[in-house]
Parts: C-alpha cells; structure tokens; sequence
C-alpha cells in the first residue's frame, strides 16, 4: 500500500500537533524531512530501533528552511496501530506549523490520507475487526465519561465477545446444512436446527437490548421543556445548567426561539429544549416562537411539562397536556415555583 498522511490532532491551536504516517515509506518520507537533533541532518529510520523518540527538527528539503522543532515518534510494522511502518511527528500544536510540516511530508512522497483511512488499514490489516474500528469513532466521539467506557470497552473486543455465541452458532448450522445438501448419501450426524436458530437468537436479543442504551449513552437525547408562557421554563434550564443561559423575565413571551443546551445526566448527553410558551397569541413573532416548540415537541425522545406551582392549572396548561398526550414517548410533569407565595 502507498504511504498516508495526516494531521492527527483536532483543529485549531494547541501544545502539540501530531502529523501521522504509515505505509511502506514511512521511514523514509520522514527521513527526508526530519533532521535529528539541533545540526545533526537527515536520518535513516531503518537503523534506528523500533519504538523510540527522536529530538530534531522538521526541515524543507527544496529550501533547507526550519519548519519546527519536533518529536519523532518510529514504530517499525508489525506492532503498530495499522500493523504498518508508522512515524508520528508531534510538532508545536498551531495550524500553520501542522499544514507547513504535513506540505514537505507530502512533497516527500506520501498521499493524503482520506478520512478514516489510518483505521481502515487497521481493519484491513487484522489488527481490528469490524466492531472495534467502529468503536474508535465511538472514543473519538463519546460525549460524556460513560459513553466513553462503554466505547473503550467495544474497542477491546466487548461486542465481537458478546456476539460470538449467535456466530458459532450460525457458522456451525451453515455447516451442517453444506453438509447434508452436498452429501445427501453419507451418515451425517443430525443436528438439532431449531436448538442452533434459538441459541443465535437469544444471544442476538441479548446484544440488541444492550445496543438501546449503548446508542443512548454515544448519541444521547433530546428533552424538551414545554409549557404555558411564564411558567418558568427558562429558569428551569438555567437551573440546571447551573448558568444563566436564557433570559429570565416576569414579562410572558420572553423566549421567542429553541434554546438548545446539553448536560450530562448519569452518563447520558441529554439535550435540554427549552421552548417558547405554547399558548395562542397575536403577536406573530410569539406566533412563530410557539411553531417552533411544536416542532421541538414532536423530535425530541421525551418532554418536560413545566406547571406553575403557585397557582392551580389553567385551560392553557391542559390543552399542553393534551398536545403531549398525543405524541408518543415519556412525559415528566414538573411543579416550577414552587419556592414563592401560593396565590
């Protein structure tokens, strides 16, 4: 395969950047643009041992100009993360430094990696299987601490453990079923199909039901706090972001748009809505305000349903419940206000 590279570290300005490398050439390529230490000139990689840290300088061969001192990480195939020849060169983390560094790694002979690409040739090289590859988005991605367990531990092989029993099983009927068609004359031992087809299905619920709240965790979801106007759903969320996020006002109609904030409850990114009070209106701004919670009402997985506690519900705060009695998902009834005078 050709030798990739990239920028592995995140956008934007940073302590260090990474510029990765892995292929054939890797040494080389490297080589050519990293000079060791502070006079030394190129290195031959191959003559260096595997796994060691190199102190030297990134350098363009066509001017001789310094680009950046750095860090040379070289990790001879196959103990690598793409079982490939690997280098990472960790730089000064600012933009320019990592484009200018990952310019003369390129000029040098190496190709753009194309997204994903480093952990493709994991997979495609045996180092991970499918499950996994998939898992390092996971890690990339998880939003809160157990989301990233739960990553880390489909990373190590959770998922592909829990669906080994329904795989031999099913490689095992497939087998038998080859057998008996192929030689339908010989002494093939029976085998118990149903039995085969129920343990491949009970281990596959088992992963199913476990895949709801692992998406529930990597994706979290979104809650909407609806309501009559002025009930305090804008306190309500700044309540528990614990900011004063949105505006807080005793007028009715302060909230015109879908403020979205996230927080993490017990592990799970949940995505708190908060709404424009539900009611009729003839202000067509409101108007419009009103549109769009019902539309947050109708995507988001669950709803709060905001009352204010120091009054009894009005028409307005039932004809909210009605509009959530018809949509499907769970609804928490939250009594608001509750710390002021009952009128």
């Amino acid at each position: 395969m050709s030798t990739i590279a990239a920028i592995a570290t995140g956008a934007g300005a940073g302590g260090i950047g990474v510029v990765r490398l892995s292929g054939e050439d890797a040494a080389a390529v490297a080589g050519v643009v990293f000079h060791r230490g502070r006079r030394g000139g190129p290195v031959d990689l191959n003559q260096i041992a595997s796994h060691r840290l190199l102190y030297g300088r990134i350098v363009d061969p066509a001017t001789g100009a310094v680009i950046d001192e750095a860090l040379l990480g070289w990790m001879a195939r196959p103990h690598t993360y793409t079982r490939e020849d690997t280098v990472e060169l960790s730089c000064h983390g600012g933009p320019v430094s990592l484009r200018e560094t990952l310019r003369v790694v390129l000029a040098a002979g190496a190709r753009h990696a194309e997204p994903g690409e480093f952990t493709l040739r994991a997979f495609l090289n045996g180092r991970l299987d499918l499950t996994q590859a998939e898992a390092v988005l996971a890690v990339v991605g998880a939003k809160t601490g157990e989301g990233l367990r739960l990553a880390v531990a489909d990373l190590a092989g959770d998922l592909a453990r829990r669906l080994a029993p329904a795989r031999d099983a099913l490689v095992g009927l497939l087998a038998y079923l080859d057998a008996a068609a192929d030689f339908p004359d010989d002494e093939i031992p029976t085998s118990d199909v149903a039995a085969e087809l129920a343990t491949a299905e009970r281990a596959l619920a088992e992963v199913i039901a476990g895949s709801h709240a692992g998406l529930l965790y990597r994706e979290g979801v979104q809650i909407a706090l609806v309501g009559r106007p002025n009930v305090g759903k804008s306190s309500l969320l700044n309540a528990m972001l614990r900011t004063d996020r949105a505006i807080v006002t005793p007028i009715a109609g302060t909230t015109r748009d879908v403020i979205a904030e996230t927080i993490n409850l017990d592990g799970i990114p949940a995505t708190l809505l908060d709404t424009a009070g539900i009611g009729e209106t003839e202000d067509p701004i409101e108007r419009l305000g009103v549109e769009r919670s019902q539309r947050a009402l109708t995507t988001a997985a669950a709803a709060v349903l905001v009352l204010d506690g120091t009054s009894l519900p009005v028409d307005a705060d039932l004809a909210v419940a009605r509009r959530l009695a018809e949509r499907a998902g769970p609804v928490v009834i939250a009594i608001n206000k509750r710390d002021l005078p009952t009128r």
